[in-house]
């Protein structure tokens, strides 16, 4: 219940509970989760449980279980890593804690090495206070990012000493959980709790050596027309001069990091580009929003792919209900690798520069600024890499950090604009934008391809070799 006291500081304005609100209702079929009026059906809400796409000597099914439950799963010699997944069958969707609503999020209570050490406790801060003022995990051995409902995955190792240590082969222990059930152990939840939650459970085992090939659907949900007059479609996308440079330009970053990238296009129905395509609001996270049904599209494919939606926009609203733009959201991270068709299966990335500037895009070189397809490789390169398992190298805020030691920090006690207010969240918070965290080591990372914003002149879609480790290592990647 740290994560939940840690998670509270990021959480901006107060919402309101399901019992108090008149914008949702009960749903019984979903464990008395709270949904929006009317989408309390099973064609809209229900979260089917779906199976890996991998071969079934990586993947140990564990069956429906209770929260509370402690399982066991099995590693074998020369594993490089570990993915336990959590899908929701009965479980809320969100817990209110301190009268804060946070989202009803997954994750193992404890994981215990085989000699019976702790390598993960949820109710232990996982985190290392950092000299610069800030929160480094990056020594211990598995690190939460916090927000992972309906389908959540934890992938080990995640961390630098996690990376140094491996992943010991015998007998592991885990305790199923999500925060509704971390409710009823601690005070300070006001409603949500409940040790009533049931999940579908996995086991992931991928041995090594790291992988170094990435398949790569993208699923074309946007209408929007080629520079030809032509409605973009999955027959024309490869040929597209801009869509080239995009792909071209996704590779040429994951190629640093040792990754050959294979790009296949899918259509979707009309009825779903009309849905979703043009200014999908992601402002919530649940079974019945936007993007989560969007994301249940990957049932198509059974294959073991990244999934990427291509929209014509994105759009956030925020508890006064004024909206903003956001160009790309990741379902979890990491995301639950292999099992397409579920509420988080993919990623979504705003296209809406793609047909702009290609006269303007140099060789041999990137230019987000001028050349509208590096800008959008650049936003699905970064939502891959949330995908596998990378988090921000820095927060806007300049006060947590990615759990790896080679990426460079840039901590708002010495990097931020003076008179800011560092340690602080929501409207007051500073902003710690990429041109101030372009000067490693002591402010850097802003070039950084998981830096948290995207900026012309800094970015650079830079990854270190840990990144890269972590990267290979998801069961995604294969040879």
């Amino acid at each position: 219940m740290t994560r939940l006291a840690t998670l509270l500081l990021a959480a901006g304005a107060s919402l309101a509970a399901c019992s108090s609100s008149p914008n949702c209702e009960t749903c019984a079929s979903l464990g008395n989760a709270c949904v929006p009026p009317g989408a309390c059906t099973p064609s809209s809400c229900e979260r089917s449980i779906v199976t890996s796409a991998l071969p079934a000597a990586q993947v140990q099914s564990l069956g429906v279980h209770k929260v509370g439950t402690e399982l066991t799963f099995a590693v074998p010699s020369g594993a490089g890593s570990v993915t336990i997944v959590q899908q929701a069958k009965i479980a809320g969707l969100t817990v209110v804690y301190k009268n804060q609503v946070i989202d009803n999020s997954a994750v193992p209570l404890t994981v215990t090495f085989p000699d019976g050490r702790i390598a993960y406790d949820d109710n232990v801060d996982a985190g290392n206070p950092s000299p610069d003022g800030g929160e480094d995990s990056s020594g211990s051995y598995a690190h939460y990012g916090g927000v992972t409902p309906n389908t959540a995955a934890f992938t080990i190792p995640n961390t630098a000493a996690s990376l140094d240590g491996g992943v010991p082969a015998g007998t592991w222990k885990f305790v199923v959980n999500d925060y509704a059930y971390e409710c009823t152990l601690v005070s300070g939840c006001n409603d949500g709790g409940t040790a009533a939650s049931e999940y579908d459970v996995s086991v992931i085992t991928r041995t090594l050596p790291a992988g170094s090939v990435l398949d790569v659907a993208f699923y074309i949900v946007a209408d929007v027309n080629t520079r030809s007059g032509a409605p973009l479609r999955a027959a024309n996308a490869p040929n597209d001069p801009n869509v080239k440079r995009m792909v071209q330009t996704v590779q040429s970053i994951m190629a640093d990091a040792g990754i050959a990238m294979n790009a296949q296009f899918y259509d979707v129905s009309d009825a779903a580009r009309t849905r979703f395509g043009t200014n999908l609001n992601v402002t919530s996270t649940g079974p019945c929003e936007e993007m989560n049904q969007m994301f249940t599209l990957s049932s198509a494919n059974h294959g073991n792919l990244m999934n990427l939606f291509l929209v014509q926009g994105l759009r956030e609203t925020d508890s006064s209900g004024s909206g903003g733009m956001v160009v790309g959201v990741d379902g979890t991270i990491p995301g639950p690798a292999s099992f397409n068709g579920t509420v988080q299966s993919g990623a979504v990335v705003s296209i809406a520069d793609l047909f702009s500037g290609l006269a303007s895009c140099p060789t041999g070189a990137y230019d987000i600024g001028a050349c509208g397809p590096d800008e959008v490789a650049f936003i699905s390169a970064h939502e891959t890499g949330h995908f596998l398992g990378l988090f921000h190298t820095t927060e806007r805020e300049g006060a947590d950090f990615d759990p790896l030691t080679d990426t460079p920090k840039c901590p708002c006690t010495s990097c931020a604009a003076p008179g800011s207010r560092c340690g602080t969240y929501g409207t007051n918070a500073p902003t710690l934008l990429a041109d101030r965290c372009a000067s490693a080591p002591t402010c850097g990372g802003g070039d950084n391809l998981m830096f948290w914003f995207l900026e012309p002149g800094v970015s650079a879609g830079t990854l270190t070799s840990q990144q890269s480790q972590v990267m290979r290592l998801n069961p995604l990647m294969h040879q």
